[in-house]
């Protein structure tokens, strides 16, 4: 068995989740230990989406155990072709050079930019408990 460091963990291993068993648990592939794929067992669950993603594994036994999915840098979206959802917690903004729209968790919405165009083939209305211009 290959001692690798991890995350700066010794005995922990980057390893690929690249399918499913028959018996459905995780098959990993360890390029730490070589090219052959191991069927493994997981300490957090690991969804039939994780093909392809990076999990951090020990060996226990000669069988890897899958210690937890390793997050991606850059927040995953979620799209099904019919619907776009970002959440965050906190604060989400889309910019683009000088434009941007930010919201933030306790309901503000801030849109900039050089210019700001608002059209509307039926009614364009602006709501609020009052309403400022300039």
């Amino acid at each position: 068995m290959h001692d690798g460091t991890f995350l700066g963990l010794q005995g922990v291993h980057r390893a690929e989740i690249v399918g499913f068993g028959p018996d459905t648990r995780p098959r990993v592939l360890i390029p730490a230990l070589g090219k052959t794929t191991l069927l493994a067992r997981s300490l957090v669950p690991v969804p039939a989406e994780a093909v392809g993603r990076l999990v951090a594994v020990t060996m226990m036994e000669e069988e890897p155990l899958i210690l937890g999915l390793i997050q991606p840098l850059v927040p995953e979206v979620e799209a099904d072709g019919e619907k776009l959802l970002l959440e965050a917690r906190r604060e989400v903004t889309l910019r683009c050079g000088k434009a941007s729209i930010h919201l933030t968790a306790d309901g503000r919405v801030t849109i900039r930019g050089t210019q700001v165009l608002s059209r509307s083939d039926g009614p364009n209305r602006v709501q609020g408990a009052s309403v400022q211009l300039n």
